[in-house]
């Protein structure tokens, strides 16, 4: 048998040739002035935050960035698959900037409402897109009085809306009796739109009387109702403004109410009834308790990149000029962590704004793209300007990232707290992390047994604390005469807080004493003004709070037929007994009638009377 010639039949194969060989050496030379743009204009967009203005700050330079790649692609890269990803997400990015801007213009309002959401709404965190949607429900119209024609008559207008004052001065009037002014941002029917459930109907009880030209926005009552029942955080700030404002009201009724020490009388005594009117100051004597009020001052996304085209292996072809205009040979496809890397920035891109971690996820897909670019410029392109244009950005997206984690790290309030944050402070948009700060420095608990008084009257002074009632009940008294009770989740000395100013020597005007065995969380009042002074945001927090914790006072305190049950759920609206009776109250403040017969009428809770 022959020997077969295995070297004639060269049975030996050369090894396959890889599509995308993994460097050995970095590329010399520098990519063209062209991509560097596009990577200045991509920094500068990943630099951006959140937010209206964030976003379209952020989108606007993305798309920049991927416009000035997609040229390059075109013209030094030449590579097809290369143009085509940065052409998709530079569309992508415009469309969000076109989106982001069509959604300002929706939010973007006149001169009247932009100083409206000023000086009531924006203090209080409300965002462009939940004022929008209070404007809408006005259909942003804004309505004129002109001097002496009235806004209500008592006894024929409808209670059929909320207003609120923007320009001028109106002037409240019961029976012919000057009540108050009402200036610009206060509403003008508070009382009116708080004394009535949504099924009921009514009139006003005074008259309101243009000054001066007043220009005012309204809502009709139904409509406004559709909005609480479609958005709860609207509602919970409507009724903290409006309860804030029939506070307000009664302490403009109590300005000249001072005793022979100067200082201001509580609202929660009856002293104060004949003050307003003619009578001189201290000529009223103490009767029996009337009401649960004082006043006071208010408190003091890329990491894309191309790539220079390989030499070309085919001799004869001529090179192409950088930034030449046109290729004449297209480079092969990518490598597929290329391909991954512009996918993973596509899907960042078009996740909706609206979606709540829409930030967390975009920044974690920019990321993962960063990633995956800087493996495929290291491992197969062979570019360190590419690889160290995604080092940098991905380290400017981890940045971001790490800090809007930290802003959602689970933050740990003490389970007393807990309930109070859920119940007073979440609703309102208060951080836990702000609430920690407010209550882990200088916040202490403390506990009363059974019968132990936590203010004594004439003898306690004002400018010790501010405290919230944890656990248990409490009574108000005055004179051994009771006013009303204190319970869990509410203020106990919110009055005080409010009606008085700290170091004059003031004190408790009335008697406060534990019902049941209390635990109560308590502030320093001045430590906590001085932190309050340093945020303007739980500054005002705390004052709408205070303002409506003593108008549900106002309503317990007149409505005898309150069970304990629905006291606790005084953020709903109160009964139309209530309603009268606070009225009336506010009423006496302006009348000339004898102080017993005042009290005796409004401790009855009788019918008479008008609102502020």
């Amino acid at each position: 048998m022959e020997v077969p010639d295995f070297e004639a039949l060269n049975l030996t194969a050369d090894p396959p040739v890889e599509a995308y060989p993994v460097c050995e050496a970095w590329r010399d030379g520098s990519e063209g002035s062209v991509l560097h743009l596009a990577h200045i204009f991509l920094f500068l967009g990943f630099m951006g935050g959140s937010g209206f203005y964030g976003l379209l700050y952020l989108f606007t330079f993305l798309s920049l960035g991927f416009f000035c790649s997609s040229i390059w692609s075109w013209s030094d890269s030449c590579s097809t698959d290369s143009f085509l990803w940065t052409l998709a997400l530079f569309a992508v990015s415009l469309g969000q900037v076109l989106l982001t801007s069509y959604r300002l213009r929706n939010v973007s309002f006149e001169k009247d409402f932009t100083e409206l959401y000023s000086c009531m709404f924006k203090k209080l965190g409300v965002s462009l897109s939940h004022f929008g949607m209070i404007v809408s429900c006005c259909d942003g119209d804004i309505h004129t009085l002109e001097k002496d024609h009235c806004f209500a008559i008592e006894g024929k207008t409808p209670i059929d809306k909320l207003s609120v004052l923007l320009s001028g001065r109106i002037r409240v009037t019961v029976n012919g009796e000057f009540l108050h002014f009402i200036y610009p941002f206060q509403f003008l029917d508070s009382p009116e739109w708080d004394s009535l459930r949504p099924s009921e109907e009514g009139v006003f009880q005074v008259t309101l009387r243009a000054d001066n030209p007043c220009r005012y926005v309204a809502w009709r009552r139904k409509k406004l109702y559709l909005l609480f029942a479609k958005h709860r955080y609207i509602a919970k700030i409507f009724a903290l403004v409006v309860r804030n404002d029939i506070a307000e009201k009664l302490y403009s009724l109590n300005d000249k109410a001072f005793d022979s020490s100067g200082h201001r009388y509580d609202l929660r005594l009856p002293t104060h009834c004949s003050f307003y009117c003619s009578h001189p100051i201290g000529c009223c004597s103490i009767g029996d308790p009337v009401s649960r009020m004082s006043s006071t001052p208010g408190l003091p996304p890329l990491l894309f990149t191309t790539l220079p085209p390989f030499p070309s292996d085919t001799p004869g072809l001529p090179s192409v000029e950088p930034n030449a205009t046109s290729c004449e040979e297209w480079e092969q496809t990518h490598h597929l962590l290329f391909h991954l890397g512009n996918l993973s920035l596509l899907l960042g891109l078009v996740i909706p704004t609206t979606l709540n971690l829409h930030m967390i996820v975009l920044r974690s897909l920019l990321m993962t793209g960063c990633g995956l670019f800087i493996a495929w410029a290291a491992l197969y392109r062979c570019n360190l300007d590419v690889m160290v244009w995604n080092v940098v950005f991905l380290v400017v997206n981890f940045m971001h990232l790490f800090y809007l984690l930290y802003k959602r790290r689970p933050i740990k309030i003490d389970r007393e707290l807990r309930w109070v944050y859920k119940r007073m402070f979440e609703p309102l948009h208060v951080q836990e992390a702000l609430f920690q700060r407010l209550t882990g420095q200088f916040c202490t608990i403390d506990t009363l047994k059974k019968g132990q008084a936590y203010a004594a009257e004439d003898k306690t002074s004002v400018d010790e604390r501010l405290s919230i009632l944890l656990k248990g009940k409490m009574k108000v008294s005055y004179r051994g005469h009771f006013l009303h009770n204190i319970y869990q989740n509410a203020f106990i000395d919110s009055p005080e807080f409010r009606s008085t100013s700290m170091h004059r020597g003031e004190k408790f005007q009335v008697t406060i004493v534990a019902e049941e065995n209390c635990k109560f969380m308590c502030w320093s009042r001045e430590r906590l003004t001085y932190f309050l002074e340093s945020d303007t945001f739980l500054n005002e927090v705390f004052r709408y709070l205070i303002g409506k914790d003593i108008t549900n006072k106002l309503y317990s305190l007149n409505d005898p037929s309150l069970s304990d049950k629905a006291v606790k759920k005084m953020d709903r609206q109160p009964s139309m007994c209530s309603q009268l009776s606070m009225m009336q109250m506010r009423n006496s403040m302006a009348s000339t009638s004898d102080t017993d017969d005042i009290i005796n009428q409004i401790v009855r809770g009788g019918s008479a009377g008008s609102s502020i």
